[in-house]
């Protein structure tokens, strides 16, 4: 099962990891590899991860829309709010789109959501 794991962490270890990052850039250093999504707060996770934007990736992985307005049709919701949503999860790599041509020849853009589940790990 592939997860995303989402992390907070304290501003000063976000801090900490930029300027690793950054430095060993600079010094043209392999830098390590920090996979998933880093947050500094719930307030903050909560904001992407809204009730809606959780209903539209349920959604896109059980009844695989083969469009954002098939999307914001099934979920009974405006096309714009649901594009908006959809374009800020593609934006932290929650769904991908993938470019397929349809029969008239016009190109259209079916959504994947790459992980069957989302771990949300805070320090204590």
């Amino acid at each position: 099962m592939k997860t995303l794991e989402i992390q907070i962490i304290s501003r000063e270890q976000a801090d900490a990891q930029f300027k690793e990052s950054f430095n060993s850039s600079r010094a043209r250093k392999k830098t390590s590899l920090h996979r998933g999504i880093y947050f500094t707060s719930l307030e903050a996770v909560r904001s992407l991860l809204t009730d809606k934007r959780l209903a539209l990736l349920h959604i896109v992985r059980e009844q695989s829309p083969q469009s954002i307005n098939q999307l914001a049709k099934i979920a009974g919701r405006d096309f714009k709010n649901v594009h908006a949503d959809v374009m800020l999860l593609k934006e932290y790599g929650l769904v991908r789109m993938n470019k397929r041509k349809k029969a008239s020849k016009t190109s259209s853009q079916s959504i994947l959501v790459p992980y069957q589940a989302i771990n949300i790990h805070a320090m204590v």
